[in-house]
């Protein structure tokens, strides 16, 4: 008797706490403050602040000098480029800019064939000529580019930075040796955001112009650049 008195005392407590504990979480809805707080645990906000960018490129200036290694073109020439960028962020998806190169040039392999070979039999057969050349010196574009992907990288565990990968097209003027030419030049890279005012960048673009041999030929370039400015 006492046994069963002691079951049906168990039972009936564990049906009380159980109702209060339902009372209670059916309640959380009522508790203002609680509810308000759990509103406020936003995964896509939380998200957002971990991963917003560390360096803050709003209207602000980006200088820089670079050096662009050129594959193409004239097959007697081979060509290099060094040059100065000036970049105006509007925002950290869009800036526009101006970019300067300044080229440097010297004989192919094939050139240094050709060349050697005119100069050895000019005097012993009169049919031999050397190829018209016909030199870039410099090109200046107007440029805009779009920023639409970004992420974050640890560098050797010193700290870490930003970085976005871009696209960028421009229009401009390359002059040569015997005139002026009309330039287009498009690619990507990536921008790396050392820290506040520090920024570099790897980049492919291809290039164009057009020289002043015979009736003129379109000259295609790929350019791989890398550039180390400051951000003002």
């Amino acid at each position: 008797m006492k046994f069963l008195f002691l079951i049906l005392t168990l039972s009936w407590s564990c049906m009380g706490f159980s109702k209060s504990l339902v009372d209670d979480l059916e309640g959380l809805g009522a508790n203002k403050e609680i509810l308000k707080r759990a509103r406020a645990l936003s995964p896509h906000r939380r998200v957002r602040v971990v991963q917003n960018r560390s360096v803050d490129r709003n209207l602000r200036f980006e200088f820089s000098v670079n050096y662009g290694a050129i594959a193409g073109g004239d097959p007697y020439l081979e060509t290099s480029s060094l040059g100065g960028q000036l970049e105006f962020h509007i925002n950290p998806h869009w800036s526009v800019g101006m970019r300067y190169y300044d080229y440097s040039n010297a004989l192919s392999a094939e050139g240094k064939r050709v060349f050697d070979y005119a100069a050895q039999n000019a005097l012993v057969d009169p049919n031999v000529t050397v190829p018209e050349l016909d030199s870039p010196f410099n090109s200046l574009f107007g440029t805009i580019t779009w920023y639409p992907i970004y992420g974050k990288m640890n560098l050797f565990d010193k700290g870490i930075s930003q970085f976005d990968l871009y696209l960028m097209a421009g229009y401009g003027k390359t002059e040569t040796e015997k005139g002026l030419s009309n330039s287009l030049l498009a690619g990507g890279g990536v921008g790396l955001w050392l820290t506040q005012h520090m920024a570099s960048r790897l980049e492919v673009r291809y290039q164009n112009y057009e020289d002043h041999v015979g009736e003129g030929r379109s000259i295609d370039w790929v350019t791989f650049t890398v550039s180390l400015g400051v951000l003002l």
